[in-house]
């Protein structure tokens, strides 16, 4: 049987006791019914896992026991850093979900002319703490121990020349050169525009700070599933599925 898999975001070391917080509590223990004797495992987002046992449960914590020896996991693969528009919540919710199942290393939402959801500055930090929540529970979920980063959303002209990757490339239909084209390794930086695409002017910009305008084919692709497609593309072609 598996064991089930908490994020905790701090340091520990073998015989620690550590106070889980309530959602974390209500999440095994209303959830997944977990009960005191219980073992779990713990992992930091950094690499770091280990075995714990449940010491006790209350209604907003619970305390654990570290019993295992704690391992540690380099990343694996190709470096991804995702820069996707901002789109409806739900859709950009999955991408987010599925990116870090993916293991991508650096998250950003994109400002772009065309993105369908506008956020207030005042709510960036609020939505970024709901997206590292989703990108923990995958997580959890997939067995990756290291967690993407996650930012604030950017303007598309301010971030694409944040990023020095090996290779830099934007999906862009009707763009000359198919994904399948190149020869990925060591790292790359992937631009995903929203529900109608980046705007003529955005991938010229794009392609003035080195960016490659690649097409998935002739399919019409949702962002979402863009996201899920180019990311798992890339992973194929580099040697990795």
């Amino acid at each position: 049987m598996n064991t089930t898999r908490n994020y905790i975001d701090e340091d520990y070391s073998p015989d620690a006791v550590l106070v889980l917080g309530a959602n974390s509590a209500h999440h095994l223990v209303r959830v997944l019914r977990k009960k005191e004797g219980d073992e779990i495992e713990i992992f930091d987002g950094r690499g770091a896992s280990c075995l714990a046992k449940i010491l006790s449960i209350k209604p907003s914590e619970v305390t654990i026991l570290v019993t295992g020896k704690i391992s540690f996991s380099e990343r694996q693969g190709i470096s991804i850093n995702l820069g996707q528009a901002l789109i409806k919540p739900e859709p950009f919710n999955l991408s987010i979900q599925k990116a870090t199942e993916l293991g991508v290393d650096l998250i950003t939402p994109l400002i772009t002319e065309r993105s369908s959801a506008r956020l207030h500055k005042e709510s960036y930090d609020k939505k970024r703490q709901k997206w590292q929540v989703i990108a923990q529970g995958a997580c959890e979920q997939c067995g990756q121990n290291w967690l993407p980063k996650i930012n604030n959303p950017i303007a598309l002209k301010d971030w694409s020349d944040e990023l020095q990757s090996r290779h830099k490339i934007v999906l862009y239909p009707g763009a000359e050169v198919k994904i399948s084209d190149i020869e990925f390794k060591d790292s790359v930086t992937l631009a995903i525009g929203p529900e109608g695409d980046f705007s003529s002017s955005e991938i010229e910009s794009l392609v003035k700070e080195d960016y490659i305008p690649v097409s998935m084919g002739s399919r019409i692709l949702r962002a979402e599933t863009a996201v899920i497609s180019a990311i798992s593309t890339i992973r194929a072609l580099a040697g990795e599925f």
